[in-house]
């Protein structure tokens, strides 16, 4: 008899740049011949915790100038002529098939809209994110969903400070429309198990042992600098992204399934961004 269990976990999300190089040592490609799985289709339906939002002040009871658009889009502060600022997830749910020791697949992005405002703004808010895999090829069964709890915290930055809250210089680089805003997620989600046996307990194949980690697939999640992580209560290093003024700025994110784990080659062990939600992470899942 198969059965899932499965721990999940509160945490937040880290990026992998996508111009990192990723070595991993795999057996031969999958097929059904050896018991592996050779692609899974994997559904992703990810959400905000509407109950979980904080406002700028530290009301998370009853936050102020936060609206909830719907679980999917947040607006906040009073529009200044240019519209509100806020956050919106994009491509969910989503679906999509992923090969065994291939190439890792886009899922859902985020998006935020960083226009100067008045008035109190979004300081932090949990993101579900829910996860099936299927098994295609060869057919199975899915296993039981998995919702996992992300946590975003994000700083509304002052337009005109002199230096801006990361430490640089107002009107310069990213800061060139006044200060950036700063958006910090920082979880590790790379190589999470799971099990599988495709023909059934007693029958030739047993148990086969499966890695799923996702990666930031667009290079926007970045080490952030130690002023930037202090200015959002973060503790240094820590990744995320900072926006300019009056731009949207996307990050997107994928998924990949390996059946070893996944070893990260970088200069600097400081510039690795470990996992990426993009918003999910898969802990302790297990078929059996």
């Amino acid at each position: 008899m198969k059965r899932l269990s499965h721990t999940p976990f509160r945490s937040t999300t880290l990026g992998i740049a996508g111009a990192l190089a990723l070595a991993f040592s795999t057996t031969a490609q999958a097929d059904a011949i050896n018991g592996v799985i050779d692609t899974w289709q994997v559904d992703v339906a990810t959400i905000f915790d509407t109950a979980s939002i904080c406002d700028s002040t530290g009301d998370c009871t009853a936050p102020t100038d936060v609206t909830v658009i719907d679980n999917q889009t947040l607006r906040w502060g009073s529009s200044t002529g240019q519209g509100e600022s806020g956050l919106q997830i994009g491509n969910s749910p989503t679906s999509g098939n992923v090969v065994t020791n291939g190439a890792a697949v886009n899922n859902i992005s985020i998006t935020h809209l960083n226009r100067p405002i008045t008035g109190t703004s979004l300081s932090s808010v949990d993101i579900l994110s829910t996860l099936t895999l299927t098994p295609v090829s060869p057919a199975g069964s899915a296993l039981s969903p998995v919702t996992i709890t992300f946590g975003v915290d994000y700083l509304e930055t002052d337009n005109g400070a002199t230096p801006c809250s990361d430490g640089g210089i107002n009107g310069v680089g990213v800061n060139a429309n006044g200060c950036a805003d700063i958006y910090v997620t920082d979880a590790k989600s790379l190589n999470f198990s799971f099990t599988y046996d495709f023909d059934g307990a007693g029958s030739l194949f047993g148990d086969q042992t499966y890695y799923i980690s996702f990666f930031e697939a667009t290079n926007g999640l970045n080490t952030l600098s130690p002023a930037a992580c202090a200015a959002v209560g973060a503790s240094y290093p820590c990744l995320g992204f900072e926006t300019p003024e009056g731009q949207d700025t996307t990050v997107n994110f994928a998924s990949m399934i390996t059946t070893d784990k996944l070893v990260i080659n970088v200069p600097e062990p400081s510039t690795l961004a470990l996992g990426g939600l993009g918003l999910v992470a898969l802990a302790g899942l297990r078929r059996r």
